[in-house]
């Protein structure tokens, strides 16, 4: 489903703007735009993406900037007091004199903690959480215009079921017609040549023309497809590939329709549900 979501944040002398922008996709697809002082977040942004979304072309835009970055370093008292006591336990097996030298202790790794490498940790757990806000304003925009698209759905539908009533009226009377319109053909054909019209012929023709265009099973499984559809559109949870399923199911019924029956209203009611399908069809495309 289409949609825009923003949010921002600012902490001390950090200030971020992400924007997210999702088009129709049948799968999820992220794309991001990442301010290089954010960059180590970039690999967390797609698992935090789908948490939230299940399908569509995901767009991500993460401005940030920061005043004045802080390249200090700090000591890891933790790290360095361990370095220590390891030194000592080794000099104690050896049976030799423990001494150090402060200076190359704080040379090995881990020792010292830069300033910036802890702003990096605060800069990357507030990207996280503003970018979970810009995608809650994203679910609610996409909320509110799913709640306009079920409503268009149900008119759909509503408009469907009322069309194919009409055809289950009329496919019986097709019936009916074709055999009173080959009667009076064969009747007028052969009495201009003196002959008269065999019934078991007559009605043998008319079973073959009311086998050809029997319509209830297809009539039988469009209703399901419609009573189906009402409800994935009621589930609380991604419906989208249902959907699309389902909308090819209803156009394959109808095309059936159209093709067996050989008459012009059931025709003329064929392509109005037709073209509902196609309307819903795009609709669907928005559905997650």
């Amino acid at each position: 489903m289409t949609g825009h979501g923003q949010a921002a944040a600012r902490h001390g002398d950090i200030a971020i703007d992400i924007e997210i922008r999702t088009v129709n996709n049948r799968f999820l697809k992220v794309s991001s735009k990442i301010s290089d002082v954010a960059s180590a977040v970039e690999s967390q942004i797609e698992g935090v993406v789908r948490e939230y979304l299940k399908r569509g072309s995901i767009s991500v835009s993460i401005r940030v900037s920061q005043a004045g970055r802080n390249n200090a370093a700090t000591v890891n008292q933790s790290t360095l007091e361990n370095y220590i006591h390891q030194s000592k336990t080794i000099a104690e097996r050896l049976g030799i004199v423990f001494n150090y030298d402060l200076g190359q202790l704080l040379s090995l790794p881990g020792a010292l903690e830069s300033a910036r490498q802890q702003d990096d940790e605060i800069l990357n757990e507030i990207v996280r959480e503003t970018l979970k806000t810009a995608l809650q304003d994203l679910q609610s925009m996409r909320l509110r215009e799913g709640e306009a698209m079920a409503r268009q759905f149900f008119v759909s539908l509503d408009q469907i079921q009322s069309w194919k009533e009409q055809i289950e009226l009329r496919a019986p009377a097709v019936v009916a017609e074709y055999r009173s319109k080959l009667e009076q053909r064969i009747r007028t054909t052969l009495a201009t040549l003196g002959h008269q019209a065999d019934e078991l012929d007559l009605l043998r023709e008319v079973l073959v023309f009311a086998d050809r265009c029997d319509v209830s099973e297809e009539i039988t499984r469009l209703a399901s497809h419609l009573v189906q559809f009402r409800g994935a559109i009621d589930q609380s949870d991604s419906q989208g590939r249902r959907l699309d399923f389902l909308i090819q199911e209803l156009f394959r019924e109808v095309n059936t329709i159209g093709s067996k029956a050989n008459d012009t209203q059931i025709s003329q009611l064929v392509v109005s549900i037709k073209t509902t399908i196609e309307q819903m069809r795009e609709l669907v495309q928005n559905v997650e």
